[in-house]
């Protein structure tokens, strides 16, 4: 077994919306775990919608929610770390979405608020299996709320999400990490709980070296999952961004990469 940890994004990579997964792939993730592997499944999804989906097809261990401000054991649900972004760098963020007018939502302890009502949001929470709870005004909801903040997301077309990201990596370099993890998506997350570091996490709670994990995403969400001291991998119709960085670029979603790449290095 080449790779002790295999670490892989969700929706794009291991799944599809709401909660699919292929079943030969659950079978290549079984068999893996079964030879002594770690599975763990590091998702920009909120902790209420990528756990269930854990539970469903049977995984054990850890999974990683909010590309890393939140981690959880799967079978106890009970938390392992949890951070964000401060109050103050998040409302800032919101009320520039805001201004934009386009839809927002804010992750909060694993619950969704959101200012704006479209068919976007509609779609999030049908995608997700979630369901948000509206507020007037999601930047000043922040400030009363007064709590860290996992998320920040602003939903709009993928033309204006092309427009607005690279301003907020910007103006927010250092402070947020912003990135997509749809067309429709514009994220906003601590760089202090990334993805990276979530597999940093993984790594030493179970003691791999890592030189012994491989990660695996498909959209700029998942750069800093593939950017490490380990194997990083893009799906092969991942983003453009994701496969320049890569160490390998493998096959496309409807290949199963998940699948492929255990059979490659681990079955």
């Amino acid at each position: 077994m080449k790779y002790e940890l295999f670490v892989s994004d969700f929706d794009g990579t291991l799944g599809t919306a709401p909660d699919i997964i292929e079943p030969e792939t659950v079978d290549a993730i079984k068999k893996y775990c079964a030879k002594g592997g770690i599975f763990a499944v590091c998702s920009g999804r909120m902790m209420a919608s990528i756990l269930p989906i854990c539970r469903k097809y049977g995984f054990k261990g850890i999974v990683v929610a909010y590309q890393g401000a939140m981690i959880n054991e799967i079978e106890s649900g009970k938390n392992l770390f949890i951070g964000g972004l401060s109050t103050d760098i998040s409302a800032e963020i919101a009320k520039y979405f805001l201004k934009k007018n386009v839809s927002v939502i804010v992750e909060i302890d694993d619950v969704m608020y959101y200012s704006g009502s479209s068919r976007l949001i509609e779609r999030y929470e049908i995608n997700c299996k979630v369901k948000g709870t509206r507020v007037e005004d999601a930047a000043d909801f922040i400030v009363k709320n007064g709590r860290t903040v996992q998320k920040v997301i602003g939903l709009c077309g993928p033309e204006e999400a092309i427009r607005i990201t690279p301003f907020l990596q910007e103006r927010y370099a250092g402070k947020a990490i912003v990135n997509n993890g749809a067309a429709v998506l514009v994220e906003a997350v601590s760089p202090t709980c990334s993805k990276k570091v979530a597999v940093e996490f993984l790594a030493k709670y179970h003691n791999i070296p890592l030189d012994k994990v491989i990660a695996v995403g498909d959209s700029t969400n998942d750069i800093e999952l593939i950017r490490g001291e380990w194997h990083g991998v893009a799906v092969g119709d991942g983003r453009e961004e994701l496969k320049q960085i890569a160490d390998e670029i493998t096959v496309p979603y409807k290949d199963q990469p998940v699948k492929y790449l255990l059979e490659k290095y681990c079955l």
